[in-house]
């Protein structure tokens, strides 16, 4: 997608068989993103400005943001894609057949680390094929480091760490459960698990609770709970906490908006409460985030 769109722009560099980096920085808006990635290519973004949004099918939207990383898999679930500029980054394009050597030969470099690669596309599966890491110690630590960095060394720097988050991605599961995925849930529950997703999207701001969330849906709050997880990826407060920040870092941008008025836009009475929440997510205090954008 990414890589496709970047084609002519931008420093590119192969950095080894298999896998190239693109240090780029758009400062006009672009149109739509092409939804195009090939079979078995992934690609990794470090966002340093800016942000990317992906419309779900659903009607559902996942973004990435400033010290994030966006990773892409499969566009199959999604309907479209767009940049909020200004964008600056560092982009890893990954064509996983020509790499597998190059892989191996980092992993070993590692410490002969090894990288279940049908562990991580089971992981980016359940997450639909598309996945924000961050905020986390590891971004965190990895955008400090790259910072830090001249150009000339970044791209490589960004292998690196890619594969270096994708043996994360996959002992992490290892480390949850070493189980068999379960099945995707059925139409019947997938239709309304994914409007009351789309209520707790337009209602931010309510106290949204499982019991009353279950009755929505008409499933028992069990069910709920467990159906929720496997179809999105994530327990439905961790999901609800995430989305509560992620609108929080957009109003954050809005001038004049009090942080009391942010908090309870998206859901907190309590604006120190709020401001533990975000700093949690963020590393910094929404004062200073603001500040920073």
């Amino acid at each position: 997608m990414l890589a496709e769109f970047l084609a002519d722009q931008g420093d590119w560099t192969p950095v080894m068989p298999g896998a190239r980096a693109c240090l780029f920085s758009l400062d006009e808006r672009p149109g739509p993103l092409p939804l195009q990635l090939e079979h078995l290519h992934f690609e990794t973004l470090f966002c340093l400005r800016g942000s990317v949004t992906l419309t779900r099918q659903d009607g559902s939207f996942l973004k990435a943001g400033a010290q994030q990383v966006l990773l892409l898999t499969d566009l199959a679930g999604f309907t479209g894609a767009n940049v909020d500029a200004p964008l600056e980054g560092v982009l890893v394009a990954v064509d996983a057949r020509g790499a597998r050597e190059s892989l191996k030969s980092i992993c070993n470099l590692l410490g002969g680390l090894t990288l279940d690669t049908g562990r991580v596309r089971w992981w980016m599966a359940s997450q639909g094929g598309c996945a924000v890491v961050g905020p986390t110690h590891w971004s965190r630590a990895a955008f400090a480091d790259l910072d830090s960095l001249p150009k000339s060394e970044r791209a490589r720097w960004c292998v690196w760490k890619s594969v270096e988050l994708l043996y994360l991605l996959s002992t992490q599961e290892e480390q949850e459960r070493d189980v068999p995925p379960s099945p995707m849930p059925d139409r019947n529950l997938a239709r309304p698990l994914a409007e009351t997703r789309r209520y707790m999207e337009e209602n931010l701001d309510e106290p949204l609770t499982i019991p009353a969330l279950s009755r929505r849906a008409c499933l028992s709050a069990t069910t709920f709970k467990e159906e929720f997880r496997r179809l999105y990826g994530l327990p439905v407060h961790t999901w609800l906490r995430q989305r509560r920040m992620e609108r929080a870092a957009e109003l954050l941008h809005t001038p004049g908006l009090s942080l009391e008025t942010v908090a309870q836009a998206v859901g907190y009475s309590s604006v120190s409460q709020f401001a533990a929440t975000f700093r949690r997510y963020y590393g910094v205090t929404p004062g200073k985030y603001r500040k920073n954008v």
